[in-house]
């Protein structure tokens, strides 16, 4: 009896990428032409830091890649380095442009999902952000969640140039002739 597509909050994982390289390149943090080098095991914080999918599956890396190559192929950690750059803050204030965390405008009762960052975490009672954690929301996961339906809206807003519409239901759809 729960209404997913409104109710349930779900981490966004990989479709939040998109999202933060347009941020990203919104901020002049990098370009088209930004390279950066997956190394595998993103040790900007400590020796022991995250990797990327393909080096925990395989032990291979992506290698050299730009923004369009590692949206591509997914690379963890090209977005652990833009978003480190990016900041939490900046991740959130373009996640809410993008209707992230934000009531999609449907006439109905739904969630407005969770941004994570330090004021979730001190909200909700689970103790102190850590830098480290910024690499994780950087890839969709961390304390992340939103509905199906924010992130259909959520992509909507990318794909249109960052126009934002309302979500609404519709009884039907009639074709006028005249």
């Amino acid at each position: 009896m729960l209404n997913r597509a409104l109710m349930g909050q779900y981490q966004p994982g990989s479709t939040f990428k998109i999202g933060v390289a347009a941020a990203a390149l919104e901020e002049g943090i990098i370009t088209p032409n930004t390279y950066i080098k997956d190394l595998g095991r993103y040790t900007y914080y400590d020796a022991n830091g995250p990797r990327c999918w393909i080096y925990l599956k395989n032990g291979r890396t992506h290698g050299t890649i730009n923004v369009v190559e590692a949206i591509q192929e997914s690379c963890n950690y090209f977005f652990y380095d833009i978003g480190r750059q990016l900041t939490i803050s900046k991740m959130n204030k373009y996640s809410r442009l993008y209707g992230l965390g934000e009531h999609t405008g449907i006439e109905l009762s739904e969630y407005t999902g969770i941004l994570a960052g330090p004021d979730y975490r001190k909200e909700a009672g689970l103790g102190e952000w850590y830098p480290g954690d910024t690499l994780q929301a950087a890839i969709g996961q961390s304390d992340t969640l939103f509905t199906p339906l924010q992130i259909s809206c959520y992509i909507s807003t990318l794909v249109g140039g960052g126009t934002r519409y309302s979500a609404h239901l519709l009884d039907s759809v009639r074709k006028f002739y005249t």
